[in-house]
């Protein structure tokens, strides 16, 4: 059902859900999806101002998951887990660190349909995510592939057909963190707030086998403490996405491109850009 975009430290996984997957899809089918994305990190921000740092991180990674369909109480639901390999590229005041390479965290969800109907269009389903610590990680780095905690987050998604041509899709999720109990070069005690997320996404259907999308992110919370004291740093982002989706009766093809509007505290996302392809089969 949904996306778990994974990033490098100093950065929270996002929830996205790919426009249209909200969909119930049929039983006792496989999927792989190949994805390929680009993520450009600019300025640091706090409290909703620019910091005299001028910052840049490139992020390159591969994604790869495995889906499997099922019913469960004659109700469609769906499993998938999804490794990662990341590089991340520091530059401008940021270029003096090495680039890194190698494993990201991985993810796996539990996707469960409520209400699907197929004639009308509505679909209602919940969404369950891990995120396993699997990253690159060592604390006397400043830049890590992964965060070194666990984090659990729950979804739930409502799709509905307004016209032949148009559909709108929203989603709602929240996400818990483990303590990281080795942070960074000072080794402290990390702990992160609840972290609420909600997507909204219009998509037209300019044929059957066509859509396009735009969809609007809101994510706020996240506020972290070191050794149990706040670092005021609560995420406030509003964000923007446009999809492009290709469709055939074994395949897909999905073209995304987003950046952040503004951002109260941390790195701002300059760009995101997604190609992913996914097959199906029996």
């Amino acid at each position: 059902m949904p996306l778990v975009i994974l990033l490098a430290s100093d950065t929270t996984h996002a929830i996205d859900t790919i426009p249209g997957q909200a969909i119930a899809p049929p039983p006792d089918v496989n999927a792989f999806m190949l994805s390929y994305t680009a993520i450009q990190l600019g300025d640091k921000y706090s409290d909703g101002k620019k910091t005299s740092l001028n910052t840049q991180l490139n992020f390159d990674g591969i994604l790869v998951r495995y889906t499997r369909t099922f019913t469960l109480n004659n109700q469609p639901a769906a499993v998938y887990i999804q490794p990662s390999w990341l590089h991340v590229k520091p530059s401008q005041s940021l270029s003096s660190f090495d680039d890194e390479y190698g494993l990201g965290d991985t993810a796996s969800a539990f996707a469960y349909w409520f209400y699907a109907d197929h004639q009308t269009g509505r679909y209602f389903a919940t969404a369950s995510y891990l995120i396993a610590p699997t990253g690159d990680y060592n604390s006397n780095q400043l830049i890590n592939l992964g965060l070194n905690r666990w984090s659990f987050a729950q979804q739930i998604a409502y799709q509905t057909k307004l016209s032949d041509h148009w559909d709108i899709m929203v989603s709602a999720d929240v996400q818990w963190f483990e303590e990281n109990n080795d942070y960074r070069l000072t080794h402290q005690k990390y702990q992160q707030k609840l972290l609420f997320s909600t997507q909204a996404t219009l998509m037209f259907n300019i044929e059957p086998t066509l859509v396009f999308a735009g969809s609007y992110y809101f994510h706020k919370g996240g506020e972290s403490k070191l050794e149990g004291v706040s670092q005021h740093d609560s995420i406030e982002r509003h964000r923007y996405g446009l999809a492009l989706i290709k469709k055939s009766r074994q395949s897909r093809l999905i073209l995304q491109y987003g950046e952040d509007i503004k951002t109260k505290n941390g790195f701002i996302e300059e760009h995101q850009a997604f190609i992913r392809w996914q097959t199906f089969w029996n």
